[in-house]
């Protein structure tokens, strides 16, 4: 188990809280702990094997080149009738294949619990805010170009958790975002980026990548802590 402290390591909680929670986005550079922690989070092999067992998948979606969002639980990632016990949300593997190829970026959605290194990271998030978080693997298998999302906000605090490859960010300097003042930053395996609610921003791959999106929703006032996932891991050996 690692605490939010670690994660964030070497600023301190009390640096993060008075600089940038809720302020402005920050980035913790990669050292030698983040390194180890992000580099063991997935690695091609597992991205595979788990988008070949679509009957396990919580959430898949698709970023075309041409731009489209096609999405597993809308029915827009088939094309073919569907198999016998099918689950209600299902993707065709042969399509989203297809769409792999032809350069189309991946995500992997509600998979906080996908493999032991990103719950460990999720939990010690929602440890720290007393709140509940998820991850969504974005995943881009060719070099720069491949498509992403354009400029947009979220509603919940994000730590954005680099495990393959490069990114470049364009952040908004200001919760006015406005348009040109923003800073644009490269990513690399090992940096973790957090941008707080409200704060305009966009990825661009520059390379093969999968970085990770930890959102957190936070409790409201007078709210006892939420409910979050069991991270425990259980060893079924």
């Amino acid at each position: 188990m690692i605490d939010f402290a670690d994660l964030i390591a070497p600023m301190t909680i009390v640096e993060f809280e008075e600089k940038h929670r809720g302020k402005n986005f920050v980035v913790f550079p990669r050292n030698d702990a983040r390194t180890e922690l992000f580099d063991n989070i997935i690695d091609w092999q597992q991205f595979s094997s788990y988008l070949n067992n679509d009957r396990a998948t919580a959430g898949m979606q698709a970023i075309t080149l041409d731009g489209r969002k096609l999405c597993m639980e809308r029915g827009t990632l088939e094309r073919e009738s569907r198999p016998n016990w099918c689950r209600k949300d299902y993707y065709e593997k042969k399509y989203l294949y297809d769409l792999w190829m032809e350069g189309a970026s991946l995500i992997m959605t509600k998979a906080s619990l996908l493999t032991p290194r990103i719950s460990m990271i999720a939990g010690a998030i929602e440890r720290y805010y007393m709140g509940a978080a998820d991850a969504h693997f974005y995943c881009s298998g060719h070099n720069h170009g491949s498509p992403t999302f354009p400029f947009h906000i979220d509603y919940d605090d994000n730590f954005l958790v680099h495990a393959e490859g490069d990114v470049s960010w364009d952040i908004s300097n200001s919760f006015e975002n406005d348009e040109g003042d923003f800073t644009s930053i490269d990513l690399t395996m090992g940096d973790l980026l957090y941008i707080p609610k409200g704060i305009m921003h966009r990825a661009l791959p520059k390379t093969k990548r999968i970085s990770i999106s930890v959102p957190v929703a936070e409790r409201k006032p007078n709210e006892g802590p939420l409910k979050t996932q069991d991270r425990t891991y259980y060893d079924f050996t």
